[in-house]
Formats: structure tokens, sequence, C-alpha cells
């Protein structure tokens, strides 16, 4: 199907300027299943790293992910919504970390979400926000399949174009901006912004009674690297980490032996019990959103395709004294019997069938005092009897660690009685319950992603979405997008957001008309 535009550009905008934080989505609402894009645009200077959490209605956080701010100094992100999400007003809540350690809100943004299930048509309006701010020399124009903008002064920006016939009008559900929640303190302008991914976290014994220590390591298996933290009287620490992508998990261990718990504290804000109205054409979008639903499934896809992969982190080579192909080895029932006939760095003792073992200082001529700090796939434990009784048919890989200078440098804290690293053919299922209990996972850096409009003649695939483009950049004075071709015709809405440097956030809108060639 050929579609021809008309130009019929119709500029709008609010009436005043206003620097305050705030959030562009790429439309007012959106419906289970589908993509959110969004920018973020903070009051004053934008930090390297944020921290986006999504909470439910109830308060409750379904997840959070970090954001790195590009080139431009933009905050650019998505989420899909899940396609089980209820009705009701969801937050993005966004917050950063100063040079004082704490973690100060920039935004919290309510954001309507309807589920896909069939809704009557009730009065008001579907979607709160601050409505679009003033143009301050912004300009739009439409030229065929071009759409010119203008007076950007090298701020940046993000553009939205949607079908209105489908969407709706409802321009304050574009840009949200709220104030940021009471348990995240506002920005302190005389704090400067650290580049870093951080964590609260909450550390306990067993029994849930808080531990306070000013040294606690934690261990990244992704990188075979030691971060260092303290907790205080409420067993609340922050962790600090290097940029990654997707999530991880991490262990934080004692240096004196004992057994911790730890999670990640996450903030649960107080329910939103507000539910959006239905509008006859929020209603009528309901019904096409479903109704699109079922012709990607068809395709066996999704309406839109989230083209991201996690980038992997490299693991630090480490130069072992001695290692070993433990798959050679495999005939002996036990790894005690390894360590007894191959291994014998490794002193073992039995007693009642309990096991001991010391390795061999070799520089020094002599045992360590202790048991050596085992890793096992990533996983640290100073459990004998487990190391002991694995099965070296199920081990690929054993390596000692035992010269005292390389213990200090690459296993500090933890491997002042050697080190032994253990990586099997399967993730073992019986680790020592006690050395789980201090794992935990933590997300980093959203894969970075583009939106990318569907072509049909390419793919096959109906091109079929309420959003027709949504593009950010930044630096330029004038830009100039080409729009996607798309099998839906109807009356199309842009809306372009713009902030400066000073955090003065400016837009404008228009639009145009696809028709049936």
């Amino acid at each position: 199907m050929r579609l021809l535009i008309t130009l019929a550009l119709l500029v709008s905008s609010a009436a005043t300027l206003f620097s305050q934080a705030s959030i562009h989505f790429d439309r007012p609402y959106h419906v289970a299943g589908e993509v959110s894009w969004f920018s973020v645009y903070p009051d004053g200077p934008t930090p390297p790293k944020v921290r986006v959490t999504v909470n439910a209605p109830d308060g409750r956080v379904m997840d959070y992910f970090f954001l790195n701010a590009d080139a431009n100094g933009q905050l650019n992100g998505y989420f899909r919504w899940p396609f089980e999400a209820i009705t009701g007003y969801y937050s993005l809540v966004v917050d950063g970390i100063a040079t004082d350690k704490k973690t100060y809100g920039l935004i919290k943004a309510d954001h309507a979400v309807y589920s896909d299930a069939r809704a009557e048509p009730s009065a008001g309006n579907p979607v709160s926000g601050v409505g679009l701010p003033a143009a301050g020399g912004l300009a739009l124009s439409v030229n065929g399949g071009q759409v010119s903008i203008s007076g950007l002064n090298g701020d940046t920006y993000s553009v939205s174009v949607i079908n209105e016939d489908v969407v709706g009008d409802a321009g304050a559900g574009y840009v949200v901006g709220q104030q940021a929640p009471q348990q995240a303190p506002q920005q302190a302008p005389q704090q400067e912004w650290v580049d870093t991914l951080f964590y609260q976290g909450l550390l306990s014994l067993k029994n849930g009674e808080p531990v306070q220590t000013n040294l606690l390591p934690v261990f990244d298996p992704g990188t075979y690297r030691f971060d260092f933290t303290k907790s205080d009287d409420k067993g609340r620490f922050l962790l600090e980490m290097a940029a990654f992508e997707g999530a991880k998990e991490v262990q934080v261990r004692s240096v004196e032996g004992s057994e911790f718990h730890s999670t990640v504290n996450s903030v649960v804000l107080e329910a939103n019990r507000a539910t959006p109205p239905v509008t006859e054409a929020i209603a009528a979008y309901i019904d096409l959103a479903r109704r699109r639903r079922k012709i990607y499934q068809l395709f066996a896809t999704v309406e839109t395709e989230v083209d991201a992969s996690v980038t992997p982190q490299e693991r630090r080579t480490l130069r072992p004294n001695r290692d070993f192909d433990v798959q050679d080895y495999k005939a002996f029932t036990k790894m005690y019997e390894f360590f007894k006939e191959v291994g014998g760095e490794l002193r073992v003792k039995v007693r009642k069938e309990s096991y001991s073992a010391r390795l061999y200082n070799a520089p020094n001529q002599r045992f360590f005092q202790s048991s050596p700090l085992y890793i096992v796939d990533g996983k640290l434990t100073q459990n004998d009897n487990y190391i002991n009784r694995m099965s070296p048919s199920d081990v690929s890989y054993l390596a000692y660690f035992y010269d005292n200078k390389q213990l200090r440098r690459d296993f500090p804290a933890l491997g002042n009685n050697g080190v032994i690293q253990i990586e099997t053919l399967r993730q073992p299922t019986n680790f020592p319950a006690s050395d789980a209990a201090g794992i935990f996972t933590v997300k980093g850096l959203q894969p970075t992603a583009t939106f990318q409009p569907r072509n049909a003649e390419d793919s096959g695939v109906p091109a079929l979405s309420p959003l027709l483009m949504w593009e950010t950049g930044g630096g330029e004075q004038t830009v100039t997008v080409t729009l996607p071709a798309t099998d839906d015709f109807g009356k199309y809405k842009i809306v372009v957001v713009a902030r400066d440097m000073d955090g003065v956030v400016r837009s404008v809108s228009g639009g145009f008309e696809r028709e049936v060639k």
C-alpha cells in the first residue's frame, strides 16, 4: 500500500518556558506489552549515569536499570510494559549519586498504562502532566517525507511521531515532570555527580541481626575483581561498581568468616490508587492494540522488537602457580582423591568423614594456617567438605594461587591463605547455603537500542504501529529526519522536546496527514 503525505502542518505550544526535571515519553500512554521510549531531561547538570526504577501502581519495584549519558549528554531509555500489566499509573524514578556518596532524586514521573482487556469508556482526561513547554524559537516544517526542526541551538532533543487518529490527543502525557520522591533527597547544587553504578544494600546475620563492618569485600565473578565497602550499625551499605550491561551476581564475604546475608535495598513508593480514565479514544486504542497483537502473533513476533544485546565483560587474566585439566583424572570418585594423588600442594586431612585442607606456600616452604579461598564458577567458599566431595568428572579446570605478592594484588583481604580456582562442566546445585546467602543480583546499564520502524517490504511483516518514529540527538542547529514507511494512514502528530545546558526545556508540535494514494 502506497501512502501520500498531505502537507497540513499545525504548530502549537504552551505559553511559557520552564526549567524543571522532566521525561519525554514517545506517546502519552501505553498498553500492556508495548515499549516505552523516553528521554530524561534533568533540571541542571546531567549526571553521567543515573538509575531508573520502575514502580507498579501499588508502589512495589518492578525493575531497575542504569542509563549512561551519551556523547550529547542525553539520557535515553526504553521499557517494555509487562503483558500482564494492570491499568494504573506506573512510576519512573530517576536518581544519581554525588561526591558526598548520597543519592539524589532527579524526577518521579507517573505514566498511564492500560491493560489490554476490554474497557468501557469513562469521562476524563486520560493522562496528567506538566503539558508541553513553549517553543522558545523551535520550529517545524514538513516537506514530503522530510521533517525539518530548526532553532535547536545545539540542544539535546527527542522527536516522537504518532498516529493521532489511533492514539488520540493527550498532549499533557508526553512530557511529565514531578518532584522526586521523599525517599531520595533533592539534588544538592554544591555536589558533583559521580560516574559510577551504585546500589544500596542490607547486610545481616542468619537471624536477621544487622551487621556493621568497616571492611566488606564484594567479589565480581564477571571480572574476577574485588570491590570494597562498609556497612553502618543498621547493616546498610553503599556499593559502587564499574559500568557493565545487563545483570549479574556478586557476592559479599566476611573477612572474619561470619555468615552474611545480603540484599539490594529497594525503595517501595506509596501506592498510587488513582486509575487513568478511559475515554472513547483510549477504549478504541485498547481494542486496536489487542487486534494488532493478534496480527503479530501470526508472524511469531511482537509489534516493537528491541534489538539490543548485552556487551559481555572480560574477565581479567590471572597466572596461577599451578593448574590442572581435571578431566584427565575423572576416574577418581572424589576430589579428595585427586588432591591426595595429583594436586599434592593441597594437604587434606580426614577425621570422622570431615575434611580440613591447607594449601602449601611453596615460595615460603610452609603451609598456610587456614583453609584456602575456593572460587567455584565465580562463587566464593571455604567449605572443605563441599570441595573434597565434588566429583572430578564434573570439574574441568583447577588452579592454585599461593604466591604472597600475587595474593595481595589479585585477592586482597580474602586470599591470605591461598586461593583455588575451580571451573565445572555444569553449575553445581548443592553450593553451600551459608555462602550462597551472600550472593545477590545487581543490574547494570541498559543495553543501547534505537527505535527501528518496521518496513513491510523488507520483512513481509505488517508495518502497523501507533508510533511511527522515535529519534534523539543533540549538538546541531537544524535537523532533518526522514519519516519511515508505514501501512497506516491518517493524521500524524510530531512532538519535539529540546533541553539546553541550563536545563531549560522547550517543545514544539505539529501534524501532517497520510492518505491512501
